[in-house]
């Protein structure tokens, strides 16, 4: 019996070659991007570590810690009481603090704490070159702020930042984070050699339109309302800086953080702030770079947070 191939692999064949090759050139492309974007989805990562812990522990949390790197490194839950957990993560603004506060059933919640930090009136995620941060919030915390098939809604629409995850195929993975949701990477002997570069750090942070402040006020008070009908306090915190990077912030900046922050404490007396920018017992021995603490650093802030709390 002679084999006979079917009718509409006959005619594919039978196509010109330059057309024919197209769908298979395309197949090659999209197989090792779909192995990839399902293999990099099946990484660990703080995003997805924290939805699972918070899905089923939410209830019990007594004390939150939010915000952007600044206490995603900078604060130690665990020492600031049993039931205490971080859900911040690194570039996280006020738009996903408000969000995850009143996505998850936080039935016991007593305190929150939240970084106010030079950029956090002016920083929208999606905005800026970190707008990849925002994926982790659709593809991994059950966040619908963006739909479904969406740039966010994918590991390899940010192809940069999707191939640095394909590299733990062959080296190990650099995040690190605790069981209380803190990151761990920030250590003193992974510390760079040019560390105390605070002008370029304060730069990355700086704006000159504050046309976005508006927007984020009204998380912020979104925020302080939930505080307040729930019966927990919320503490605002500034966490400590190198002198390098506090002379580089932008002074017009700094003014209209201060201002809208008075305004906003003004509305809100019930809300609690310590500024620790310039705190002199944070030495260059606490410092990952000139606005991150080390994990010495984190456990000193964090105890002295902790003192506030039970002062309160």
């Amino acid at each position: 019996m002679i084999f006979q191939p079917p009718l509409a692999v006959m005619k594919c064949l039978s196509l010109p070659s330059k057309w024919w090759r197209l769908p298979l050139f395309a197949l090659l492309l999209l197989l090792p991007l779909a192995m990839g974007e399902a293999y990099v989805r099946s990484l660990p990562n703080p995003a997805k570590f924290k939805h699972a812990y918070l899905s089923r522990h939410a209830r019990e949390v007594e004390v939150l810690v939010m915000g952007s790197s600044h206490t995603y490194y900078g604060l130690c839950p665990e020492r600031l009481g049993p039931h205490a957990f971080s859900a911040a993560q690194t570039s996280q603004t006020l738009k996903y603090d408000d969000y995850l506060l009143h996505h998850y059933p936080f039935e016991s919640l007593r305190t929150v704490v939240l970084p106010i930090s030079d950029f956090t009136f002016y920083e929208e995620l999606e905005e800026g070159a970190g707008w990849s941060w925002a994926n982790r919030y659709r593809l991994y915390m059950d966040c619908d702020i963006h739909p479904r098939f969406s740039v966010y809604d994918w590991e390899c629409t940010a192809f940069r930042p999707f191939c640095e995850k394909l590299k733990s195929l062959w080296q190990p993975p650099q995040m690190e984070w605790s069981a209380t949701g803190q990151g761990l990477e920030y250590r003193i002997d992974r510390r760079p050699p040019d560390w105390d570069e605070g002008g370029t750090a304060a730069l990355r942070n700086r704006y000159t339109d504050f046309s976005s402040a508006v927007r984020q006020l009204a998380h912020l008070e979104s925020i302080a309302l939930y505080c307040r009908a729930h019966r927990a306090r919320l503490w605002l915190i500034s966490t400590p800086l190198r002198p390098s990077y506090r002379a580089a912030i932008l002074p017009l900046q700094e003014a209209d953080m201060q201002q809208r922050l008075r305004r906003f404490l003004h509305r809100h007396p019930e809300v609690r702030y310590a500024d620790f920018r310039a705190d002199a017992d944070f030495t260059a021995a606490d410092f990952f770079d000139s606005d991150h603490l080390n994990l010495d650093g984190a456990r000193k802030l964090s105890d002295k947070l902790r003192r506030l709390l039970e002062q309160d």
